[in-house]
Order: C-alpha cells, then sequence, then structure tokens
C-alpha cells in the first residue's frame, strides 16, 4: 500500500515539520496517585498527553492526541514498552521495584525509572527515561544492565541472555488490521511499506539515521511513528509481520551496561508522510550546508544528462588524425541523446600499471597533452558542456604523496569544472583545500553513493543502486530529504534501461549516459535514445519545479497501481505518474487507466497538460476539490502532468492559430512545436517574440497525430502549454 498525501497538505506539512511553531507550550510531569506510591506517570503539553502505567514495568497506557481530542491507545490494553525475558516460561519475572528520578530543564522535563525485580535469579535492571518538550514528541531512552557479578546477592558471575520484545511497537493496534500499514526498514538503506513488492524507498547507507517506523491507519487517517536515533539492534524486518513477530536477542557479560536504545515516539494525522517530514527535519537540522551555499552548485544542480567519455573510445577520438573530435561528439550527442550537459572524461584505466607512470602522468599520452585536452575542455565550454576529471584513489604508481595538489593542478591546468571520486563515496578535507587554492568553483562528485557526513562536502553522487534504480517506481528518498545534492542514475551493465530512465523521471535525478565502458560497448536502442531526449526536454524545460526544495514523495492518487511524486514550486507542479503492472492490465475499459487518477489543490486558473504523452488532462470538480482525469489512455507507462496557471491564448479560426499571452514575461517567447508521429518527440518548428503571434497551420508539415504545441517560455523554461489536436486531416494551404 503506498498510503499517500493530498498536494493541498504541502505547504501546511512544510510549515508544520520543518518550520515548527515555537510556543510556549506548559509542559507537565504527575504522579498519580502521588510520588511515593506510583501508579501512573502523566507526560503533557498543550498538543499531547502520555500516561504511562508502572505495573510488573512501564506501559504507555494512553497517547491523547489533544489536536483531535483522539486516543490512540484506544482499543489496546496498556503495553509494556519494552518486554525483558529470561529464557523462562514465566513473562517478564518480578520488574515490580521501581525508583524514580525527575529531571526538569528549560523547555523539557523527564523522569527516569529504574526497575529491577524482586527475584533474586533475576539479576537485569532496566532504566528508561521519558521526556517531554514542547513537541509532540516523547523521546524514550533504555539501558540494561546486568547486575550477576557474583558475591552475596549472585553466588558466580553469570552471562545472561535475553529474549526482548517492544510491545508498544509490536503489539499496538490502531482501528481495523486491515486499515494499518507500516513504514519499515527493510535492509541497508531500503525501507517499503508493509512489504517490498511493489516498490521500495532507498537511503544512503544502513550506518545514517533510519527512517521512523510508521504504524498509520489509511480509515482514521491517523498513526504513530517511532523514530530510532540510536539502537543496539538491526532494526531489518522482511515485511510488517516480521516486526510484529521478531524476537530479539541480547547477550550480557557479568556487570556490562547496554545502552539499547534511544527512540523519538509521536502520534500524527494522516499517513506515513507525518514520518517523512519529521526525518526530514531531523537530518537537515544536523546537516552541514556549507558547500552547498557555493553559487557553483545551483549551476551544478541543472547539469542533468552526463556522458561517460572514455578518450580511447573512438566516438570522441579519432585515431587516424590522432585528435579528439569534440565538436562532432557534441553534435552526435544532441542527435542521439538531446545533448549533454556535462562530460567526465576517463584516461587512464585500464592501462594503469603496464608502466610505472601513475593517473596524472598519463594525461601526456592525449593528443596534444594537457594543452590538447584544455583546448578541447575549452570548445565544450562554448557549448555550454562541462567538464569532469576522474581521480582514483587506488592508484599506487609512484608512491601517493601529493596527490590532491596533482589533481588540483591538473584541475586548474585544463579548466575543469568538477572532480569525480572514483570508487569513493566520500573525500578528504585536505582534497577541498587543494582544489579550492587553484579553483574553488570545481564540485566533488563520487561515484559511490555517500553517507550523511560525506555527502557534506561531496555534493554530487552517481546513483547506482542496481535493482533500485532500474525498477519503477522505487522512490530515492536521498533526493528528497537532501534536494541540493545533485544524483544521477546509472546502471553501465544494464541492457534494458527504460525503468532507468523512467526512475529519473520520475525521482527527479540525472541521468549517466555510458556506452563504451572501458573498451566494452553497451549501445543504447533507439527506443532508450528516444526516453532520453524526452526525459531531457522535460526536466530541462521545467527545471525550475524539479529543483525545488521540497520535493514530495508519493502523493495522493485514487488508483492503487499509480504512482505520483510531486515537484512544487509558486507557479508550477511537476507530477511524474507511473502506471505499475500496465503489461498485466485487464483490457477492459474497467481497469485501463482513463478516467478520474487524482486530487490536486491548485488555484482555479491553473491547468494541466501531459508533456510526456502530449495530451490535455482535463478536470472536473468533486467537494471543492480537483479531480485530474486521463480522456484516453496513455500510450506509455509513464505521463507527466505538468500543472500551472493559464496564461496562454489559443484560437483556431480556419488554417491560422492566433497566439496571446494573456500577462507577457519578461524574457519570454513562444516556442511551437509538433509531435514525431513514430517517436512522440517534439519537433521544433518556430520561435515567436514577443506575446502574441499567428501561426498558419500549412506551414508545419503536420502528421498524425496532428498535434500543435504551444509553449510561453521564461529563459527557456516552460510557463505555460497549449496542445492543439487540429483534428484528422494534414492542412493545405492550397484548400
Amino acid at each position: 500500500m503506498k498510503n499517500k498525501i493530498y498536494p493541498i497538505f504541502i505547504i501546511i506539512l512544510i510549515c508544520t515539520y520543518l518550520f515548527p511553531v515555537a510556543g510556549n507550550a506548559k509542559i507537565q510531569l504527575q504522579y498519580l496517585p502521588n510520588k511515593d506510591m506510583v501508579k501512573y506517570i502523566i507526560l503533557e503539553n498543550d498538543s499531547v498527553q502520555y500516561k504511562l502505567l508502572c505495573e510488573k514495568g512501564i506501559h504507555l497506557a494512553g497517547l491523547l492526541d489533544k489536536t483531535t481530542g483522539i486516543d490512540l491507545m484506544q482499543g489496546n490494553p496498556p503495553l509494556l514498552f519494552i518486554s525483558v525475558r529470561m529464557p523462562w516460561s514465566l513473562s517478564d519475572v518480578g520488574y515490580q521495584l521501581f525508583t524514580f528520578t525527575e529531571e526538569q530543564q528549560e523547555g523539557r522535563k523527564a523522569v527516569t525509572i529504574s526497575q529491577q525485580s524482586g527475584y533474586v535469579e533475576n539479576p537485569i535492571v532496566i532504566t528508561q527515561t521519558f521526556a517531554l518538550d514542547n513537541s509532540a514528541k516523547l523521546s524514550w531512552q533504555v539501558q540494561l544492565v546486568n547486575t550477576s557479578t557474583g558475591g552475596r546477592t549472585y553466588r558466580d558471575p553469570e552471562t545472561v541472555t535475553n529474549n526482548i520484545y517492544f510491545p508498544v511497537l509490536q503489539r499496538f493496534q490502531l482501528g481495523k488490521t486491515a486499515d494499518m500499514h507500516y513504514l519499515l526498514p527493510t535492509q541497508n538503506s531500503f525501507y517499503c511499506i508493509d512489504n517490498a513488492d511493489d516498490f521500495i524507498f532507498y537511503f544512503t547507507s544502513s550506518e545514517d539515521p533510519k527512517m521512523p517506523i510508521d504504524i498509520y491507519n489509511e480509515k482514521s487517517n491517523n498513526g504513530v511513528y517511532f523514530h530510532f536515533l540510536a539502537s543496539k539492534f538491526f532494526l531489518n524486518f522482511t515485511d510488517k509481520n516480521d516486526l510484529i513477530s521478531r524476537v530479539f536477542k541480547l547477550t550480557q557479560e557479568p556487570g556490562q551496561k547496554t545502552e539499547l536504545l534511544n527512540c523519538l515516539i509521536s502520534p500524527h494525522q494522516g499517513d506515513w508522510h507525518a514520518a517523512f517530514w519529521a526525518f526530514k527535519k531531523y537530518i537537515r537540522a544536523n546537516f552541514d550546508f556549507t558547500y552547498y551555499k557555493r553559487p557553483i552548485q545551483e549551476k551544478y544542480r541543472q547539469r542533468f544528462v552526463s556522458h561517460f567519455t572514455f578518450l580511447y573510445g573512438h566516438d570522441i577520438y579519432d585515431p587516424k588524425d590522432n585528435r579528439f573530435r569534440i565538436d562532432e561528439f557534441l553534435d552526435e550527442g544532441e542527435l542521439n541523446f538531446g545533448g549533454y550537459d556535462y562530460m567526465l572524461l576517463w584516461h587512464d584505466y585500464p592501462r594503469m600499471g603496464i608502466d610505472n607512470r601513475n593517473q596524472f602522468d598519463m594525461y601526456s599520452d592525449l593528443p596534444g597533452g594537457l594543452p590538447g585536452v584544455k583546448e578541447m575542455v575549452d570548445k565544450a565550454h562554448t557549448r555550454d558542456v562541462h567538464v569532469y576529471i576522474p581521480y582514483k584513489p587506488w592508484d599506487i604508481m609512484n608512491g601517493r604523496t601529493g596527490h590532491f595538489e596533482r589533481e588540483a593542478e591538473i584541475a586548474k591546468a585544463i579548466g575543469s569544472d568538477g572532480v569525480f571520486l572514483d570508487t569513493m563515496g566520500e573525500s578528504d578535507i585536505a582534497f577541498r583545500t587543494a582544489l579550492d587554492a587553484v579553483n574553488p568553483d570545481n564540485v566533488f562528485v563520487s561515484e559511490g553513493r555517500p553517507d550523511l557526513a560525506a555527502a557534506e562536502l561531496v555534493t554530487g553522487s552517481w546513483n547506482q543502486q542496481g535493482n533500485a534504480t532500474n525498477k519503477m517506481p522505487n522512490v530515492d528518498l536521498f533526493r528528497f530529504i537532501i534536494p541540493e545534492h545533485n544524483v544521477h542514475n546509472i546502471n553501465r551493465g544494464a541492457r534494458d534501461r527504460d525503468e532507468l530512465i523512467y526512475n529519473a523521471l520520475f525521482n527527479g535525478t540525472g541521468f549517466i549516459v555510458w556506452e563504451d565502458i572501458f573498451g566494452e560497448i553497451n549501445r543504447y536502442s533507439w527506443n532508450e535514445r528516444v526516453l532520453i531526449h524526452r526525459y531531457s526536454r522535460i526536466i530541462h524545460e521545467n527545471r525550475d519545479a524539479y529543483l525545488t526544495d521540497n520535493p514530495m514523495p508519493l502523493v495522493t492518487d485514487l488508483r492503487a497501481d499509480v504512482f505520483v511524486n510531486a515537484f512544487p514550486v509558486t507557479d508550477k507542479c511537476v507530477y511524474p505518474v507511473y502506471q505499475l503492472g500496465r503489461e498485466e492490465v485487464d483490457r477492459s475499459l474497467d481497469n485501463r487507466l482513463i478516467g478520474p487518477f487524482m486530487l490536486v489543490s491548485h488555484p482555479d486558473d491553473w491547468h494541466y497538460v501531459d508533456v510526456w504523452n502530449h495530451q490535455t488532462i482535463p478536470t472536473v470538480k468533486q467537494d471543492g476539490r480537483t479531480v485530474l482525469v486521463f480522456p484516453e489512455e496513455p500510450t506509455d507507462v509513464m505521463s507527466c502532468i505538468i500543472a500551472m496557471p493559464k496564461n496562454l491564448q489559443v484560437d483556431k479560426q480556419g488554417n491560422t492559430l492566433n497566439i496571446k499571452a494573456v500577462k507577457p514575461l519578461d524574457n519570454s517567447f513562444i516556442q511551437i512545436n509538433t509531435v514525431n508521429n513514430l517517436t512522440m518527440m517534439e519537433e521544433e518548428k518556430m520561435k515567436i517574440t514577443g506575446a502574441s503571434g499567428m501561426v498558419d497551420l500549412a506551414q508545419l508539415d503536420l502528421k498524425f497525430p496532428y498535434k500543435v504545441i504551444v509553449k510561453l517560455m521564461q529563459d527557456s523554461v516552460l510557463k505555460d502549454e497549449i496542445i492543439v489536436d487540429t483534428g484528422w486531416l494534414v492542412f493545405d494551404s492550397k484548400k
């Protein structure tokens, strides 16, 4: 169940989770009936109340969301936060001896509860600390100590293995079981909802903070998340049944103290997106964006399509004349893929090792040496193509000293725009310092997926997640948490890359063209070239939205087989739409992707265009909301809906289109395109300067499907688009 969030809540959620209101909520800590004989502990503020039961352990007995008046524990018995069971048939033997310690700080109140057994053979002491601040999140920390160190109480030191459960997480019920869903970590950096059958989320590494485990109910539209900031256990689950039934085991030596977990618990309205926003806020609050604030990063983020350029491949190198055919290479790149935004030059591997020369020495083998490479880079720059050079950390030829400085010298000599960190997911600050000394506008791009610490210095990376990127509709969670980081999809060994291309459009990531793998040729099919063309046009023309600071993963739609991400800015929203299992769809009209598919809440003067399949998306109103409708089944599993304000007016009179921008824009023009009937690629026909003009349809050489695309462009960014369906006949000016 993908279970997603309505676009109407985008701004509300951003404000709530990223920019919480600083309030003076009164925090209360109460003991009932009193502190000398505690049965219940109440922790509450203006938004939430947690009720803890102290009875052979600490239970969650109440969880009142004051904003809705709903106690999410309704229907549940009191649930132990932690159940520590020695390998006996008796459950939770003894934890009836309590010691309470209260701690109060400004804006926070906490109580630490130490539990031990009155049964002499149970040596485990459990210490739990619960704290509440002005937010709805309850902080929960657990420590276990094995006190069997030998002596009068415990005759001999004992190593103890306990079975541990977390009933508050594993036994929690929220309404009917059929309506409950779980956002779960599955393996390493992957997450799923209930199970991984349909799609997965993927992040950075298993060492980075886990996305919260979220339990939510579709019907009641609320839930509870558990954000484990630290855990002694490896919290990965196959599916929701694995979560419910998991037994955690902990072995402690005599006297050993174990910090078991540090977790935040919070009720929320809506589905798993509440956990997503909490996770995003937590990550970003602890992330250093220093290198992302450099002006070069904004330019780098607009580099979507790149090319891995093996400098001995004949697409770039002419062995007969011993020259780089850079102009022809870039021309062919435009013809085959829609053009490149940057090139990665690859000059050494697999040649390195045949003698004692290192990666820096081998530049002298290239046509013209470093001056020849600089000439090639200068020509690329004249065509607004950036050039990156590789760095090999594994190069041991002639020792490894001074490598950072040598790489910086090469970068300066040829005027490169960045350094590609081969086989690396991180870099060294000394490397950054050396590069800054010659050109701070060089960016670091890693081949490996960086963890969060490494991503502070490395501002771009290749996304080589294998089946994760090459399968739809998987979601790159890192792309949505740190949208400033420039991610590029690549799977160099794949022979079928359709879904890899779809995934780039779906997640708003870049794409790397790589056909010459050090001499092994893996050509793109004609269909893949067409798909990259179409992807490139859409992501470039809508880069204003794709580069939003607040991309939204998996927004709500009306069908279980449809998946939609959202990239909203003030005057546009891009919705990449993917239909899962299209090839298995029953061809009856009831099951085809026709009719209502999504609810949105944009202003009434907005309209909707599918720029992937070139069709207008009509709307109907339902309870004050706007319903998007597919008028006919899309021609592909992929669609890309652009929501934007109406500005263009197009009036067809006979064979003439009268075009006008109602609100003229500075630095704008009107672009007239048609659609190739075989490839669905747009073909540029003419450009109209100014805010209005007329087009004679007979001059456009229209062919089936006889569509004219009228675009209002501002600084090469799409501001409005009208698709004119001219009918079934080719226009002839002589008629």
